[in-house]
C-alpha cells in the first residue's frame, strides 16, 4: 500500500512532541524559566492547532462541500433565513472565511443579493463560536487518540471521502493536542510574578481589546486567538473580564483578515467584507462599556449547565466556560440587534465603494420591455421580446468588444469583471426566455406561433454564444494570461480584422430580428467569403511557424481555439440571420397564397 508521505510527516511530527513534552516537563521542574523553549511549545502548539483547523475544513469541504453549497443557495430566501444559514453552515465547518467565499461567489454570480449576503455573514459570526464551545471542554486526553484514529482512517481508506473523514478526525485531534502543546508551555508563567502582573492590567478593556485585535490580525485566526484566551484562562492567567475584552479585540481583529482577503478581488468582495467589518466594530463598541454585566450573564449562564457531579468547581475551572459563553452571548446580541438594520448597512458600503462605470453598466442587465401585463396579449409580449431583443443585442456588443480588446491588450482584472458580466448575460437571457415562454402558453394565430417559433430559437442561440464566449475566448484568455502567453503581431493583425466582422455579423444577425431586416440579414451571410478567407490566412501562419516545441505547441493550441470561437460565433450569427429569412420567405409565400384565393 502506497505511504501518503504528508500523512506520514504529520504523524512523525505530533509523536515527537508528544515524547520531548516528557522531556520539557522535568526541564521546568529543574531550570529556571527558558523563555526561547516556552516560545518554542507556544508557537508549536499554535501551529499545530492551526493546521488542525486547516485539516478539519479540509476535510469538512470534501465531505460536505456540496451541501453545503446546495444550502446557502436555496435557504437564503430572506436575511433571517440566510443568518440561520450562515451559522448552520460555519457551525458545521469553523470557518466563517469559507463561508464568506461561498457567499462572494453567489453574489458575483447573480444567485444571491448583497443583502441575502450580510444576512449570512452575520450568522456566519455567530457559528465560529462553536469553536470556542468546543475548546472550553476538556478534551485534549482524548487528542492522540483522535489523531490515531484519523491517522488510520487516511491510512487505509481508498474512497476520497472516507479519506477526508480520516483527515477530519485528524485535524480536530491536532486542534486539542496543540492547545495542550500551548499550556504545557505557558505552564512555568504561573509563578513568574512579571508576567502576572501584565496580565492584571489586562483588567484595562482598551488594552486587553487591542491585544485581541493585534494578535488576531497576526495570526489571521479569531480562532485560534480564542484558544488562547481559554488556554490561559485555564491556567489561572486571565480573570473573565480580562478574557471578554480579549475575546472582543479578537473579533475585531478578523476584520482585518477579511480585509486582507478582498485585495486584488472585486467590488463585490470589498462591500462584503466591509459589511462584516461594521457589524463586528459596531457590535463591540456597543458591547465595551457593557463588559462587567456581560461577565455576570456568562457567569450565570455557566452555573446553569455544570453537570452536578458531586466535585466543587473553581473558579479557574469556570473561566474558560465563561469565557465562551461570554463570547457566544455576545455574538448572538449582536446578530439580534443588526440583522434588522441590513438596509442601513447595504447604504454605507455603498457609499464607502460606489458603483464603477463598468459595475452600473452591468447594473443595467436586467429586461427593460418585459411587461408582465402584456403576457395574455401573445403579439405584444413578442413584440416586447423584439425589444428586449435590442437592448440585450447593444449590452451583449460591448461585452464582447471588451472581451476581445484583452486578445492585444491582456488585463486578468478585467478578464475577472467580465467573468462577472457573462453570468448577469446568461441571467438576462435566462429571464427572456422565461417571458416568452409564458407569452406562448396564451392560444396562438398561425402567424404569432411562427413569430414565438423563431424568437425561441433566436433565445436559445444566445445561449449557445455566450457558451462560445465563455470556452472559446474568455476561458482561454485566462490560461494565456496565467502562461504569460501572446498570439504574435501577424497572428494579432488577423485575429483584429477577425473579431471586428465577426462582431458586425452579429450586430447585423441580431437587428436583423428585431428591426426585421432583410439587408442586414443578407450581410450576415454575404460576410462568410470575408471570414472564410481570414480564417484559412490565420491557418496558413500557424502553418508557417509551426515547431514541434512544447512552448509553440501551447500558443498553436490556444491561437486555434480563439480562431475556432470566432468561426463558431458567426456560424451562430448566420443561423439567426437565417432565422429571420426564412420567416419572411414563409411571409411572402402566405402572402401570394391570399392573393390568388382572392382573385379566385
Amino acid at each position: 500500500m502506497p505511504i501518503n508521505l504528508s500523512i506520514l510527516i504529520r504523524t512523525v511530527i505530533v509523536t515527537a512532541m508528544f515524547f520531548s513534552s516528557f522531556a520539557y516537563a522535568r526541564q521546568l521542574d529543574e531550570t529556571t524559566l527558558d523563555w526561547f523553549t516556552m516560545f518554542m511549545w507556544l508557537a508549536g502548539g499554535l501551529a499545530l492547532f492551526l493546521f488542525g483547523m486547516e485539516s478539519m475544513v479540509k476535510g469538512l469541504l470534501v465531505v460536505a462541500g456540496d451541501k453545503m453549497k446546495k444550502m446557502l443557495g436555496k435557504l437564503t430566501t430572506n436575511r433571517v433565513m440566510g443568518a440561520i444559514t450562515g451559522a448552520g453552515i460555519t457551525t458545521v465547518i469553523q470557518s466563517s472565511s469559507v463561508t464568506t467565499v461561498l457567499v462572494v461567489g453567489f453574489v458575483s454570480a447573480g444567485l444571491m443579493t448583497v443583502g441575502q449576503a450580510a444576512g449570512v455573514i452575520m450568522g456566519a459570526n455567530l457559528g465560529t463560536t462553536i469553536t470556542a464551545q468546543i475548546v472550553a471542554f476538556k478534551v485534549t486526553n482524548f487528542a492522540l487518540l483522535m489523531i490515531a484514529v484519523g491517522f488510520m482512517i487516511q491510512f487505509t481508506a481508498k474512497l476520497r471521502k472516507k479519506k477526508a473523514i480520516g483527515e477530519l478526525i485528524m485535524g480536530l485531534g491536532l486542534i486539542f493536542f496543540g492547545m495542550n502543546i500551548m499550556s504545557e508551555g505557558m505552564d512555568p508563567l504561573r509563578n513568574y510574578q512579571p508576567f502576572l502582573d501584565v496580565m492584571v492590567e489586562m483588567q484595562n478593556p482598551f488594552l486587553g481589546i487591542l491585544v485581541g485585535l493585534v494578535f488576531t490580525a497576526l495570526v489571521q485566526s479569531s480562532s485560534a486567538t480564542i484558544a488562547i484566551i481559554i488556554v490561559m484562562a485555564s491556567n489561572g492567567f486571565l480573570t473573565l473580564p480580562a478574557g471578554i475584552a480579549l475575546s472582543l479585540g479578537a473579533d475585531v481583529g478578523t476584520t482585518v483578515t477579511a480585509m486582507l482577503s478582498t485585495i486584488g478581488k472585486s467590488r463585490e468582495a470589498l462591500r462584503t467584507a466591509m459589511i462584516h467589518v461594521q457589524f463586528n466594530i459596531l457590535g463591540v463598541l456597543i458591547w465595551l462599556p457593557f463588559i462587567p454585566e456581560l461577565a455576570n450573564v456568562a457567569s450565570y449562564v455557566t452555573t446553569l449547565n455544570l453537570f452536578d457531579s458531586g466535585a466543587v468547581s473553581t473558579v479557574i475551572d469556570n473561566t474558560p466556560r465563561e469565557i465562551a459563553n461570554a463570547n457566544t452571548l455576545f455574538k448572538l446580541s449582536a446578530l439580534i440587534l443588526f440583522l434588522p438594520m441590513i438596509p442601513a448597512f447595504l447604504w454605507v458600503v455603498y457609499k464607502i465603494f460606489p458603483p464603477l462605470p463598468e459595475e452600473k453598466a452591468i447594473g443595467e442587465f436586467k429586461p427593460e420591455f418585459l411587461d408582465h401585463a402584456l403576457i395574455n396579449n401573445p403579439s405584444l409580449a413578442m413584440q416586447a421580446v423584439n425589444l428586449e431583443l435590442e437592448h440585450y443585442q447593444k449590452q451583449a456588443g460591448l461585452f464582447y468588444k471588451r472581451v476581445v480588446s484583452m486578445i492585444a491588450a491582456p488585463n486578468l482584472d478585467r478578464l475577472a469583471r467580465e467573468d462577472l458580466t457573462i453570468q448577469r448575460l446568461e441571467s438576462y437571457q435566462g429571464q427572456i426566455i422565461t417571458y416568452l415562454g409564458l407569452a406562448g402558453q396564451s392560444e396562438l394565430t398561425e402567424e404569432e406561433q411562427k413569430e414565438y417559433m423563431k424568437l425561441m430559437n433566436v433565445v436559445n442561440i444566445i445561449e449557445s454564444i455566450l457558451e462560445v464566449v465563455r470556452s472559446n475566448l474568455q476561458q482561454v484568455l485566462h490560461e494565456m494570461m496565467q502562461e504569460n502567453i501572446k498570439p504574435s503581431e501577424t497572428m494579432l493583425n488577423l485575429v483584429g480584422q477577425l473579431t471586428s466582422e465577426v462582431g458586425k455579423s452579429m450586430e447585423n444577425a441580431f437587428r436583423s430580428i428585431y428591426a426585421k431586416d432583410d439587408e442586414a440579414a443578407m450581410s450576415v451571410i454575404a460576410i462568410k467569403q470575408t471570414i472564410d478567407h481570414l480564417i484559412q490566412d490565420a491557418l496558413k501562419h500557424q502553418v508557417k511557424r509551426f515547431k514541434p516545441e512544447q512552448e509553440r505547441l501551447k500558443v498553436f493550441r490556444y491561437e486555434m481555439q480563439l480562431v475556432d470561437g470566432f468561426k463558431q460565433l458567426h456560424t451562430l450569427s448566420k443561423r439567426v440571420a437565417r432565422l429571420h429569412l426564412e420567416s419572411q420567405s414563409n411571409t411572402v409565400k402566405a402572402s401570394d397564397k391570399a392573393d390568388v384565393n382572392a382573385s379566385a
